[in-house]
C-alpha cells in the first residue's frame, strides 16, 4: 500500500485507470505486474542447435537520463543519443523500420518528449504517406515497472511470429502535445 500512497503523491497514477499511450487525457500510469523470461544465445549457437529463434538482437545500448524536471519527466537529449547510438551499433538502414514499440507510459509530458526524441532520431526517415506504425504495451497491460522491458519484448517477439501488430488502446483522439505532423508516426 506503501507504494501506492507514494504513486498517488507523486501524481503518476491514471486518474482514470487507463493507460493512454500517446492518447489525449494521459495523465498517468497505470500499474501492472508481471515476470518473463527468455533465453540468449549467439546466433550461431541457437542455429546449431535448431532452437526456436522468435528475434534476434542487434544491438544493446545503455545510458542516464540524468538530471531532469523530475522523476517522470524523462531527459530528450539523453534518449535520442541512445536511439541514435542503437541504430549506428546495430548497423540497420532507419527506412528499413516500420514499428516501434515506445516506452509510452501515458504520461501528458513523457509521451511528447519521446516522440520529439525517435522523431529527430529517425528524421526524414517517415513521411505523412509512409509513417512508422509505433505502439506501447502499457496500453494493454499496465506499466509493469521492473518487468516493463521484458513485456514490451514478449510483445515485439509474438507481433513477429504471427505478424501481426496489436493496438494500443485508449489512443484514439492523440495527445494534443505530440506534433504528429512533425514526426510522422503511427499510433498502431
Amino acid at each position: 500500500s506503501n507504494k501506492y500512497t507514494l504513486l498517488s503523491h507523486g501524481k503518476f497514477l491514471s486518474t482514470d485507470g487507463k493507460c493512454r499511450s500517446f492518447g489525449e487525457g494521459g495523465d498517468g500510469y497505470v500499474p501492472g505486474e508481471g515476470v518473463g523470461a527468455v533465453i540468449l544465445k549467439p546466433l550461431s549457437k541457437a542455429l546449431a542447435a535448431k532452437a526456436n529463434i522468435y528475434g534476434v538482437i542487434q544491438s544493446t545500448v545503455l545510458n542516464h537520463g540524468g538530471k531532469t524536471n523530475g522523476y517522470s519527466v524523462p531527459n530528450p537529449v539523453q534518449q535520442r543519443e541512445l536511439i541514435d547510438e542503437s541504430i549506428k551499433k546495430a548497423g540497420i538502414n532507419v527506412e528499413s523500420v516500420n514499428y516501434i514499440e515506445t516506452h509510452g507510459t501515458g504520461t501528458a509530458l513523457g509521451d511528447p518528449i519521446e516522440i520529439s526524441a525517435l522523431g529527430k532520431s529517425y528524421g526524414e526517415a517517415f513521411t505523412k504517406d509512409k509513417p512508422c506504425k509505433i505502439g506501447s504495451v502499457k496500453s494493454n497491460i499496465g506499466h509493469l515497472e521492473s518487468a516493463a522491458g521484458m513485456a514490451a519484448l514478449t510483445k515485439v517477439l509474438l507481433q513477429m511470429k504471427y505478424k501481426k501488430i496489436v493496438p494500443s488502446l485508449h489512443s484514439d483522439i492523440k495527445n494534443k502535445k505530440i506534433d504528429f505532423e512533425k514526426y510522422p508516426f503511427y499510433v498502431q
